[in-house]
């Protein structure tokens, strides 16, 4: 469910993308093949599912890579809720909305090197993101296990003002992607895992790249003043079908 454009390497996102989808294909091919032949309709692992609409509330921790001035929110434990709607053959449409409590540095850029850090407050990541999930198993599960890929877009945000350093987190656009992998039986609640990529852009005020008097600051002017930042996800939690 959950959680470089001018730095973004599209290769580097291809890659990724590729191999994961790769690997879920090597491993679901046999399972495929055996769907079609080998297994008495009574028998077959496959079966038939109705996918529909459902909402999900998942747990998980929420992997926040490093920016290079050390000043964006960390990792923390996040929880999430996804709605999503079967739009047709193996395809759902999802919106989630993810809420991750953590921490930030707070930085002085005027100050010297050993005065620069002057807190370390509390700070609340909120995304929200939709897009497309795609079965992999098309609208089967095999022994009721479902693999699917998916990719989005969408917004986060921490909701703060800028800082006394003048750094400011904002409203930045985000890209997702990820795999997720659901347990489904006919009736009941459904179980599910999911591992999602989120990037999105950090930018730094001018003041960052300022010397103090001891002649250091936080960039220097060969770094870029703005650079995307890849960050994982990963989830589980349960699904409750709706409007059947």
């Amino acid at each position: 469910m959950f959680m470089s454009l001018a730095s973004v390497r599209s290769p580097l996102l291809g890659r990724s993308v590729g191999v994961a989808l790769c690997a879920m294909s090597v491993a679901l091919c046999p399972l495929l093949l055996h769907a079609q032949v080998g297994y008495r309709p009574d028998k077959s692992p496959f079966e038939d599912v109705k996918l529909g609409q459902s909402v999900s509330l998942s747990v998980g921790w929420l992997g926040l890579r490093r920016d290079i001035a050390g000043v964006a929110p960390k990792s923390a434990a996040f929880g999430q809720l996804t709605y999503e709607a079967a739009v047709g053959g193996p395809a759902l449409l999802y919106a989630r909305y993810t809420l991750a409590p953590t921490t930030r540095t707070l930085l002085a850029p005027a100050a010297n090197l050993p005065q620069r850090v002057t807190g370390t407050p509390g700070s609340t990541m909120h995304m929200f993101d939709g897009g497309l999930d795609i079965a992999l198993t098309g609208k089967k599960s095999w022994r009721h296990l479902i693999p699917s890929v998916s990719g989005g877009v969408g917004v986060v945000t921490d909701f703060a003002k800028i800082d006394s350093g003048s750094y400011q987190f904002g409203v930045k656009f985000a890209l997702t992607y990820g795999l997720a992998l659901r347990y489904i039986r006919a009736s009941g609640v459904r179980f599910r895992v999911d591992l999602t990529n989120a990037m999105w852009q950090y930018e730094y005020p001018d003041r960052y790249f300022v010397k103090a008097t001891d002649g250091t600051s936080i960039l220097t002017n060969t770094q870029d003043r703005t650079i995307w930042r890849r960050n994982v996800g990963i989830t589980a939690g349960v699904s409750v079908p709706i409007f059947k």
